[in-house]
């Protein structure tokens, strides 16, 4: 029977003294918490109904709408290919799901939070011409950017997302290993440093691909911070800047992997718990990662993003197809 095996591990000599040291209690603890509170808001949002939002009379020419016909399903494409290797696969050959596998599922899960861009401003809107259903963002205690008119392109947002933090975390923990051969001599901050250059300049492209597509626009922010700041298509730079930090953040936590290819959050259990329940292990080691996962999209993106909306002058002329409250 073919058999999947977990691509080797090479961690940096500065995390190897801390292999001893657990946090799978406490991180486990916020992804049972999480995913919970995740039920129950899905749970309402269906109760309540699903719907989609009107284009509106505006035009979108049929070859803007092929562009974004396979802006859309070519990372739909995209996800399916990666859960097909690093999930199905392994289960498949009835393997254990090592860590990227976990990742995956754990990034994938984390688009529920994709609503906080609105968080406490209609800063942000997805195109209705994509396949789209209504939001579950107003069921978040707090939620301060009134009616939620937001659109939830699914196939989009499962796509695009999901890749893009999965890709940048191997992505960036392999440029974390060959900077550790290269400079040996440098420390943890300026490696870290290098990976989120290339993380920023990758937001940088694919969002700029994005805007001019139509995908999305930018409805609050800055002026003075933002690139065609008077059309729903303005790019706010520093933008980059922060949507690399939660990328980073992965890469580091996928680089400083033990021998036995646990990251730090998922350390700490007892020897007869990972060997005598091996199913309820990977479940705790998902939470884990996903909370870490989550924490981090929060407070290095979700909260500087938000704030940063609150700066925001007069919101640009919108097309019909970009729903606004």
């Amino acid at each position: 029977m073919a058999t999947v095996s977990e691509p080797p591990v090479m961690s940096s000599p500065e995390l190897a003294r801390g292999r001893r040291f657990g946090h799978i209690h406490v991180w486990g603890a916020i992804g049972f918490v999480s995913v919970a509170f995740i039920v129950v808001v899905m749970a309402q949002w269906v109760a309540d109904g699903l719907f989609t939002y009107g284009t509106g009379s505006d035009d979108f020419s049929t070859g803007r709408l092929v562009v974004l016909r396979l802006v859309e399903f070519s990372q739909f494409l995209a996800l399916l290919v990666l859960l097909a290797y690093f999930v199905v696969r392994p289960l498949l050959a009835r393997r254990r799901l090592h860590f990227d596998g976990l990742l995956l599922l754990a990034v994938l899960l984390l688009n529920f939070w994709d609503p906080l861009d609105n968080y406490l401003n209609f800063a942000f809107q997805y195109n209705a011409h994509l396949i789209h259903v209504n939001s579950w963002g107003h069921y978040f205690p707090g939620w301060a950017s009134g009616p939620d008119v937001w659109v939830i392109p699914v196939f989009f947002i499962l796509g695009a997302y999901t890749w893009a933090f999965f890709g940048a975390a191997r992505m960036g923990s392999r440029a974390l290993d060959w900077l550790t051969v290269r400079w040996p001599e440098r420390g943890t901050a300026t490696k870290l440093l290098v990976v989120w250059a290339l993380c920023a300049l990758l937001v940088a492209v694919s969002e700029l691909i994005y805007l001019q597509s139509y995908s999305f626009g930018n409805l609050a922010t800055p002026d003075a911070l933002t690139v065609w700041a008077d059309r729903f298509y303005g790019w706010p730079v520093y933008n980059p800047i922060f949507f690399a930090l939660p990328w980073v953040a992965l890469a580091w936590l996928r680089w400083g992997r033990d021998a036995d290819g646990l990251s730090f959050v998922e350390r700490g259990a007892s020897p007869s718990f990972v060997e005598g329940r091996p199913h309820l292990w990977a479940l705790c080691r998902f939470m884990a990662i996903f909370a870490y996962a989550q924490v981090t999209y929060m407070l290095l993106y979700f909260l500087p993003w938000n704030l940063l909306t609150t700066f925001a002058e007069a919101p640009p002329s919108t097309p019909s197809y970009l729903p606004l409250p």
